[in-house]
């Protein structure tokens, strides 16, 4: 009788586990960020979240990421890859952005119950690296002002964060004090964040109701953990320098100097504080 007990404790121990890794909402973002020379990156990021836990990431990373995280995955991964490669070179030529591949390596994970927000992402091609910081870092002015996004009134709030101010908007409506990237903290769900000249940020496109499971990053245990600032200083130098970063690992490549430009003239990070 005590073994049964045991057992049905321990299913509803399981049952609610995985209850609280269920997402409530998922949202859609684009990400507003310019190069230098004035053309928008737009990538797209996804965020899954409950009242006390979140994913930020790019859905096509994530896919590629679960593709690769066993080895029968990331062999067939390469030899697509590679496949790729050789019918650029029959071409003549090698665009590594033609190449199967992750656009954006970048997770942010936030924990209400730890009041952490984790952050994951790699500098240059293979050095996965991740750190965690505590929630009180950001602290919101709430504003008067309104507007209305995808059928949402939102309230204005701004913040000063790690080298850059910052407006955003968020509403009540859906009470889950979470957004993109690592902003959190306001009474209601943030749909838009900008820095002050607007070249920065993300606004929501989409909402939707969902059940997905919050899943951990794939890997997680592969990430060495590192100080915050030395990770922005080393993928400064990566951009800075980005044939210079391969060639010392032994990897020779060609990228178009088009290429090449919009790397090392992809502006500064959403961190600045790092200098």
């Amino acid at each position: 009788m005590n073994r049964l007990l045991t057992s049905i404790i321990m299913c509803f121990a399981a049952i609610a586990a995985m209850a609280q890794n269920k997402a409530d909402i998922e949202v859609s973002y684009s990400e507003i960020s310019f190069y230098e020379n004035g053309v928008e990156r737009g990538n797209k990021y996804h965020l899954l979240a409950n009242a006390g836990q979140s994913k930020f990431f790019n859905p096509r990373s994530e896919e590629i990421d679960s593709l690769t995280s066993t080895p029968e995955g990331l062999a067939n991964f390469k030899k697509t890859q590679e496949a790729a490669l050789q019918a650029m070179i029959a071409q003549g030529g090698i665009d590594v952005n033609k190449l199967p591949r992750k656009k954006e390596t970048l997770y942010v994970v936030k924990s209400a119950a730890d009041s952490t927000i984790t952050v994951y992402d790699v500098i240059g091609t293979d050095e996965p690296v991740y750190y965690t910081e505590p929630y009180s870092e950001m602290v919101w002015k709430i504003g008067d002002s309104t507007k209305t996004i995808l059928g949402y009134e939102c309230i204005q709030a701004e913040t000063d964060y790690h080298g850059r101010h910052w407006t955003a908007w968020f509403t009540p409506e859906i009470p889950i004090q979470d957004g993109p990237w690592k902003f959190h903290g306001l009474p209601g769900l943030i749909l838009e964040v900008r820095t002050g000249e607007g070249r920065l940020g993300y606004i929501a496109d989409g909402i939707e109701n969902s059940d997905k499971e919050i899943s951990g990053v794939y890997g997680a245990d592969t990430y060495e953990k590192r100080d915050r600032k030395a990770i922005l200083r080393a993928m400064r130098a990566m951009r800075d320098n980005p044939m210079g970063h391969l060639n010392a690992k032994g990897i020779k490549v060609e990228i178009s100097p088009e290429t090449l430009s919009k790397v090392s003239k992809g502006g500064d990070f959403i961190e600045t504080d790092y200098r």
